[in-house]
């Protein structure tokens, strides 16, 4: 958590630097563009339940983005998918380790915001839902002996937030966003079969947890670049009941877990 913070406190740091040294242009936008975006990012990617477990890599991801803008009304409806893959090592304090598990996810976003025009700039709030689905692909031994399996997360949750755009001298724009996501739902399938001991396969519900997106891009008409944040911490899922061969064998939960991701990304309009 302290990481997080770390990094949050310097990108909110850059970002009011950045509105209150910057000098603005004088062709200040009056709403959010419209148009489509494509965009490629690379990261870095862990996932760790405290003091058990981690799973650490690379991210390549491949984003979307769609925007309908109604200047007359100051809003603006926009979807965004993104497709993120890449390999994790696995380090476990009691099973061991393993590299080069296959490891992505998928999301999609429906968002829709209000432009408010500012002296030097814009500032649009937005809400909306969206839904990230997650696969981690464990199957294998590990360094001791430990079999893995195929782990999938799903969660469907709100994100709030506000986008801040200045227009500078050389017509580009600085744009930095901010996001919280309120988590309304996970589910964690854990594909114990995979491991050939006569284990059932095992979900848990989660019902609590948070997301935080930051961003800041220098954008010009051409392309847009610049780093982004993306974090999540889900609290501890239910506790269900384990199978083993049509027998109960004991219970099991998802623990609490932290995923940080953070990289560099470039977005061209199309």
């Amino acid at each position: 958590m302290r990481a997080l913070l770390h990094y949050v406190v310097r990108f909110l740091s850059c970002i009011v630097l950045c509105t209150f040294v910057i000098r603005p242009g004088y062709a200040v936008p009056l709403h959010m563009n419209g148009g489509n975006e494509i965009g490629l990012s690379l990261g870095t990617y862990k996932y760790e339940e405290p003091g058990l477990m981690s799973l650490q890599g690379a991210k390549v991801g491949l984003d979307l983005r769609s925007m309908l803008s109604f200047p007359d009304k100051h809003t603006f409806l926009r979807g965004e998918a993104r497709y993120a893959f890449g390999t994790v090592d696995y380090r476990s304090n009691g099973s061991g380790s393993s590299s080069g598990e296959p490891d992505w996810y998928i999301e999609a976003r429906v968002l829709v915001g209000n432009d408010w025009p500012q002296t030097n700039g814009i500032i649009s709030p937005f809400v909306g839902i969206g839904y990230r689905f997650l696969l981690n692909d464990g199957r294998g031994l590990t360094s001791s002996g430990y079999a893995g399996y195929r782990r999938a997360s799903n969660y469907l949750y709100v994100p709030l937030g506000i986008v801040h755009r200045i227009t500078l001298e050389d017509q580009a724009e600085l744009v930095s966003t901010v996001e919280y996501d309120y988590l309304l739902s996970g589910k964690q399938f854990s594909k114990l079969s995979d491991t050939g001991g006569g284990y059932a396969d095992f979900s848990s519900k989660q019902g609590s947890g948070y997301g935080i997106k930051v961003s800041l891009m220098y954008a010009t008409a051409q392309w847009s670049l610049g780093p982004y944040l993306y974090y999540w911490n889900i609290a501890d899922s239910e506790v269900d009941t384990i199978y083993r061969n049509g027998i109960p064998e004991g219970y099991g939960m998802e623990p609490q877990n932290q995923t940080t991701e953070f990289g560099l990304q470039l977005r061209r309009p199309f």
